[in-house]
């Protein structure tokens, strides 16, 4: 009888350490993502690309090259300077005025540490609030 209980007792002792065992270690995964979170917030946003310089460059040479043909002289060079600035500035406008802005995905994050973080990325790989996710090189995983 004494047997039978003490192998019964064994028994449930390693069922409850076994058990609790994996629970422990879960909780140790989940303190131990430093960058892990709970995604608050999902929005689509335009994402405007600020490198402009091509359509400038074209307007300038292009006015450059029509002030050129004005004048002779001083004059002539006067007229080259303010073709180039004038044709720069059209040209910088109708380059930014062209130029679509791209979609991208805004993310808020309450972080495990109680910090809040937003990320911006270009596409959403099916993130939605509620999701639990790991901010890695500035974009989202799923955790």
């Amino acid at each position: 009888m004494k047997l039978r209980d003490s192998l019964i007792a064994m028994a449930l002792g390693t069922v409850v350490l076994g058990t609790s065992s994996g629970a422990i270690a879960r909780d140790r995964d989940y303190d131990r993502c430093g960058n892990c979170g709970t995604v608050v917030g999902v929005e689509q946003v335009r994402h405007k690309d600020k490198h402009l310089g091509a359509g400038t460059a074209i307007g300038a040479i292009a006015g450059g090259v029509l002030g050129n043909q004005i004048g002779k002289g001083d004059g002539k060079t006067a007229a080259t300077v303010g073709g180039a600035v004038a044709g720069g500035a059209i040209g910088h406008q109708v380059e930014k005025n062209n130029r679509d802005g791209e979609r991208a995905w805004r993310f808020s994050v309450d972080m495990d540490n109680g910090r809040q973080v937003t990320v911006t990325q270009g596409d959403n790989p099916d993130i939605q609030s509620g999701d639990r996710v790991r901010v890695y090189n500035g974009r989202l995983e799923r955790f």
